[in-house]
């Protein structure tokens, strides 16, 4: 039993990650991560699966900026796991999509899926996965970030547009055991994963639906058409003008 936050967490039944790290506070688990991985890779040494979580992270990112991670609020952490021969591209679509169900089975908070990898109720965000890879030679390691708010109301974050597990369950919510049930349900999926499956699974559970509107903004550049779902990839697809255009990363500006 490791102790974390207002419970303990059992690691013994694990069958993919051999390593828990539970800090009080690190600037951003993704940054520490990396430096882990070039760490094992400048001592050819192999990584293990491995999880690494704090209590607070005052420099966590997301995929677009800063994402707040105040000490108390949320579950921040970030799984490593050797990426050879496996699809990258399609991982943060299943990691979201088993956050989502874990945290629905947990705590009975319903959430959809926003392309490429975030939770959302409605129009509030609940939760928003970065996923980063480092490649030496032949290896190639995943530190996929998972950030999720928890603790108080939605008022009291502070956020425009997000929302807390708490305030869709209508109850108090204890990080200690949510963590365990997001864990137990990753590295589950980890041990036998089904990736061919994923992009379907993945378009059942999301908030768009063929058809819809939507800006598409990447680099700096806006383009609006009909959503037409995802390819094997994981890549968005969107009928515009001017034909079909395919979007490998991105932001759904508007919807």
């Amino acid at each position: 039993m490791i102790p974390f936050a207002d419970g303990a967490l059992q690691v013994r039944r694990w069958r993919t990650f051999e390593n828990l790290a539970c800090l009080p506070r690190t600037e951003s688990s993704n940054d520490l991560a990396l430096e882990l991985i070039e760490l094992y890779f400048d001592e050819d040494q192999l990584l293990p699966a491995s999880v690494l979580v704090a209590e607070s992270q005052p420099g966590a990112r997301g995929r677009h900026g800063p994402w707040h991670a105040p000490a108390g609020r949320g579950l921040y952490f970030t799984f490593l796991l050797a990426g050879q021969g496996l699809p990258l591209s399609v991982i943060p679509i299943a990691v979201a999509r088993w956050t989502s169900e874990a945290v629905r089975e947990a705590t009975g908070a319903l959430s959809e899926l926003k392309w490429p990898n975030d939770l959302y109720v409605g129009r509030r965000k609940l939760a928003g996965i970065l996923p980063e890879a480092r490649t030496q030679g032949e290896r190639t390691m995943l530190a996929v970030g998972i950030g999720l708010n928890v603790s108080g109301t939605a008022d009291s974050l502070g956020l425009p547009g997000a929302t807390t597990v708490e305030e869709e369950a209508g109850r108090p919510i204890s990080r200690a055991g949510l963590l365990q049930a997001l864990l137990d349900r990753i590295d589950l999926e980890l041990v036998a994963p089904d990736w061919e499956r994923e992009i379907a699974a993945w378009e059942r559970a999301s908030l768009h639906h063929p058809g819809d509107r939507m800006t598409i903004r990447r680099e700096g550049e806006e383009l609006t058409g009909e959503y037409l779902g995802l390819d094997p990839s994981g890549f968005l697809r969107l009928k515009t003008e001017g034909g079909e255009k395919v979007f490998p990363a991105g932001e759904v500006a508007e919807w």
